[in-house]
């Protein structure tokens, strides 16, 4: 016999700052630099900034959804020949890599905020390419 469960979780504005500045810093500080060449952005027309320029590292920044260019794929001998690079917003790519993690994945997350370098990569592949293609 199956049986469905639904769990709502509506998580607040506060909640997605921290989890996006927690996942973006763990995924720029070694998460997913074994397949991210580069992420590179300019200046979001229309945003202000204090410092000019995002921060990939501020969740008030992230939440603001600015796009980010990733390069990945660079050829072995020349890291400046990329196989590929793919534009994505920094709140969506997150939030569709969480949305389609496995349920107990997303409980976890919702209640403890417990992920580590694993997770986090796991999130921004999941966002940026819909699976896990990397490690």
């Amino acid at each position: 016999m199956s049986r469905d469960i639904t769990i709502k979780f509506d998580p607040s504005d506060e909640w997605w700052k921290n989890t996006l500045e927690n996942l973006w810093v763990t995924i720029l500080e070694g998460g997913s630099n074994y397949w991210v060449d580069s992420i590179d952005y300019d200046k979001p027309k229309g945003m202000l900034f204090k410092d000019d320029l995002p921060s990939l590292k501020s969740g008030a920044h992230l939440a603001e959804n600015f796009e980010v260019t990733i390069s990945h794929g660079a050829d072995e001998w020349d890291s400046r020949i990329y196989s590929d690079t793919v534009k994505v917003k920094t709140f969506d790519v997150i939030h569709k890599g969480i949305s389609l993690l496995s349920d107990d994945v997303k409980l976890t997350i919702m209640n403890n905020g417990d992920w580590d370098a694993n997770d986090a990569d796991h999130i921004l592949q999941l966002g940026v390419f819909g699976e896990v293609r990397y490690g």
